[in-house]
């Protein structure tokens, strides 16, 4: 054991020094215990600490304040979301509950101190948590580059965690393989407890001793065996009384014979409590040789702790990072702690304010969430100048403030005999005269307490002055001046709670660029109020505050009607939307479709020239004159190359989506010789269908291509005039379309067929009429022509030719 407390204390002296805690705060921002409290900031820090695995860690939670520094917050915040990232992906780290040993450390420290057996097992277990902790986030930092000084801080110690393990039970008792001399001693001990228990049970258990013995068990007294004996038969048994009962009647004796073997037994027990105590002393000089280094790491620990009970937050209340801006606040579905840890539903509220405004005015009845509102904003900004993720949707901006202000709720001092309206002026007499860079103010119903034309012109007062000193300001206001003022002022943004006027039920969301009503009277009719009593109010309103009040409630019926249509706009115009991408869809199936047809028929193509040469070669066999056979040859030669020439420009036909099943008229009728081409092969034309023919030559039966048919004279064997091979298009030749009133995909295909025509007859160029409409129409015209084989360019109708409503199109010779 000296062996490695010499070994420990060598290393020690040799270690670099710690590293400092990263998550200590630097630069604290000027917020006051009162605004925190006003805010409830120490009550979230209290929920976060449930989550915590040690009373250190619930302790460092509790400890978190804001900081103003921008560049230390925004690291803070990093950490905290890297760390929800990780118990996302990889599940929480081995953290279990472990003491703060940090005081016991700096007593071990001092010589010749030694700590009891249970401290020595809380810090190897405590040494342990560091050692799996520290694996956990050397496994898993390579994507967490915030938390890459965390393997470092948590510096391991295995060989005196090995050496706790190996002399401690977790119970805090020393194991006998601890020392040898521990070891003999104690067998010793077993064996001298053993003979003394027999010899007295031998005692007790005789017959001869049935009247004198009170029971037949052996006991301990004063550290020494004794056995019971009734008092009035004792002294037939020679010994030493150690005890008596409290009735009087049971003496606990020690035999003469057994008064030596008890002190040999309580020598060697002392003996055994020395050598435990020099091995508690020897691993107590090996803790406390590396008592600074322990330190650094539990205080390390302590740092994850709170760190991965942010992270726990974050998971259960689906908390993100924000990010500093330059003055922007955008917090969006923000919703507020407080609610949260009620487990209730929250309504989410968005939190809104440009750059180039600097104070944000709500307005609007009482329960309708102004106020929590304004502490959603302020409780967020202290979390994350915290090292905090917030409850708010993902993209939340917000500036690094140097101070958090808040005058919210009914403030009074008894002791300092003061008003509500008194207490709320030397609150404010404090936020003003702190002389903070660029702070965040919070102000719930300012003037309140006094008369309220006074309390409104006050108000309206402290709006400039916070302004003017660069200040960013939120407040609540039942005050009329109050809200036409900042209605009014560019550096305003204003905002209603919403509010059902129909049912006098809130909607807990804010209505931007708008003023909401007080609703007192229309609140206290529903509430029961005499109506009598109530007309009485309702007179005793100025004039001017019924026509604000008249002209306010017109406008939020007109704002709900406006958002209605609104809505139902935004639905026809994602059903529009649908629609046409429908009509795409469907447009670039019919493509694929024709191109797919062509396929088909070039791979018909190759079956039949497959075909005609497997029926040649079986004619082959039977034919025997060699003219026959050459002339059979050069028939299939000439099929192979005709297919060959098809092939080529199959592709390109594709891309121009000829129709494949268009009717053909073809000259020659059933019946009549034809050649295929200009190759001289003919046969007997057995029918036509569509683009294909089929012909008779001989015992044999072709399919071939109609377009490439020669009707030949009835007697005659060479080709003669060829086969007119036309499509079916309309002779009268029209040079427009109206496609007013047709869906996309129906309007495409008959402009297609149209094309078709006008190019088989010879057209220029032709008059598209779509109409003007949502512009659906005209989009999928244009669409289609940008790829059309049959045009080569297209343009927009002139005046005189039927301006926006009208395409013209030139096709191609």
């Amino acid at each position: 054991m000296s062996r490695q407390l010499t070994e420990r204390r060598t290393l020690n002296a040799e270690r670099k020094p710690p590293f400092p805690s990263c998550d200590a705060p630097r630069y604290s921002a000027c917020v006051r215990p009162r605004d925190l409290a006003a805010l409830e900031f120490p009550r979230v820090c209290a929920r976060l600490a449930e989550f915590a695995t040690s009373s250190a860690g619930a302790e460092r939670c509790r400890a978190l304040a804001p900081v103003a520094d921008r560049g230390a917050a925004d690291a803070a915040l990093e950490r905290a979301w890297q760390c929800f990232r990780l118990l996302e992906e990889h599940g929480e780290p081995p953290l279990r509950a472990f003491a703060d040993v940090r005081p016991h450390l700096r007593s071990a420290a001092h010589e010749g101190f030694a700590l009891d057996g249970k401290m020595l097992v809380a810090v190897g277990q405590t040494l342990e948590t560091i050692r799996t902790t520290a694996a956990y986030f050397r496994r898993h930092g390579d994507t967490a580059d915030a938390l890459r000084d965390l393997p470092t801080r948590l510096a391991a110690f295995p060989h005196l965690e090995q050496a706790l393990h190996h002399a401690l039970d977790d119970d805090g008792t020393v194991r006998d393989q601890a020392s040898d001399a521990l070891a003999r001693v104690r067998v010793a001990i077993r064996r001298l407890r053993e003979s003394l228990t027999r010899k007295l049970e031998e005692l007790v258990q005789r017959r001869s001793m049935a009247d004198v013995v009170a029971d037949t068990y052996v006991t301990l007294r004063n550290n020494r065996f004794v056995v019971p004996l009734r008092a009035g038969a004792a002294a037939q048994v020679q010994g030493v009384v150690q005890d008596r009962s409290v009735s009087g009647e049971t003496l606990f004796v020690e035999p003469l014979f057994a008064v030596e073997l008890n002190n040999e037994l309580l020598l060697a027990v002392r003996e055994e409590e020395l050598i435990v105590q020099r091995i508690l002393a020897d691993l107590t000089a090996l803790v406390g040789a590396e008592h600074e280094a322990i330190a650094h790491s539990v205080d390390a620990l302590i740092d994850v702790d709170c760190l991965v009970a942010r992270g726990r937050f974050a998971r259960l209340y689906r908390c993100t990072r924000p990010t500093f801006s330059d003055g922007t606040i955008a917090l969006r579905a923000a919703r507020h702690p407080g609610l949260l840890f009620t487990g209730r539903a929250v309504t989410p509220v968005d939190l809104l304010l440009p750059v180039d405004r600097h104070v944000l005015v709500v307005s609007g009845p009482n329960t309708g969430g102004k106020t929590v509102a304004l502490k959603t904003l302020g409780l967020c900004a202290l979390m994350a100048q915290s090292g905090i993720l917030i409850p708010v949707a993902e993209g939340a901006r917000l500036p690094c403030w140097g101070a958090v202000f808040a005058d919210v709720g009914d403030e009074q001092s008894i002791e300092r005999n003061l008003s509500t309206f008194s207490a709320h002026i030397a609150n404010l007499r404090e936020i003003a005269a702190s002389g903070v860079d660029v702070p965040l103010v919070l102000l719930d119903e300012p003037g309140v307490g006094t008369d309220p034309e006074e309390g409104a012109a006050l108000a309206v007062a402290l709006l400039g002055f916070f302004d003017a000193r660069g200040a960013r300001l939120a407040i609540t206001t039942h005050y009329t001046p109050v809200k036409l003022f900042a209605l009014d002022s560019a550096r305003c943004t204003v905002a209603a709670v919403d509010f059902d006027v129909d049912t006098l039920t809130p909607r807990y969301r804010l209505v931007y660029e708008s003023i909401g009503r007080s609703l007192a009277l229309p609140i206290a009719r529903r509430l029961g109020l005499p109506e009598s009593l109530l007309a009485a109010a309702e007179q005793a309103q100025s004039q001017q505050a019924r026509v604000l009040g008249a002209a306010l409630e017109h406008l939020e019926r007109l704002r709900t009607q406006l958002e209605a249509e609104l809505s139902r706009a935004s639905e026809h115009t994602a059903a529009l939307a649908a629609r046409d991408a429908e009509s795409q869809r469907l447009a670039g199936e019919l493509r694929e479709r024709r191109r797919s047809a062509w396929a088909d028929e070039l791979r018909e193509a190759r079956a039949f020239v497959r075909q005609l040469k497997e029926e040649g070669r079986v004619q082959l066999q039977g034919v025997r004159a060699a003219a026959e056979r050459a002339a059979f040859q050069r028939f299939t030669r000439e099929q192979e190359a005709a297919i060959a020439a098809r092939e080529a420009p199959a592709t390109a036909a594709a891309d121009r989506r000829a129709p494949v099943d268009a009717p053909l008229v073809v000259a020659a009728r059933v019946g009549d010789q034809v050649a295929v081409g200009d190759r001289g092969i003919h046969g007997e034309l057995l029918a036509v269908d569509g683009a294909r023919a089929w012909i008779q030559r001989g015992t044999m039966r072709f399919e071939v291509p109609a377009a490439q048919l020669r009707r030949l004279g009835r007697d005659a064997p060479a080709p003669a005039a060829p086969v007119t091979v036309t499509r079916a298009v309309d002779e009268g030749g029209a040079t427009e379309l109206n496609l007013i009133g047709l869906r996309a995909r129906e309007a495409v295909e008959r402009l297609e067929d149209f094309l078709d025509r006008a190019v088989q007859t010879g057209r220029d160029s032709v008059r598209i009429i779509h109409g003007v409409g949502s512009g659906a129409l005209r989009r999928a015209i244009h669409e289609y022509l940008s790829t059309s084989p049959y045009c080569s360019s297209f343009r927009g109708g002139e005046g005189s030719e039927g301006g926006a409503g009208v395409t013209m199109a030139t096709l191609r010779g």
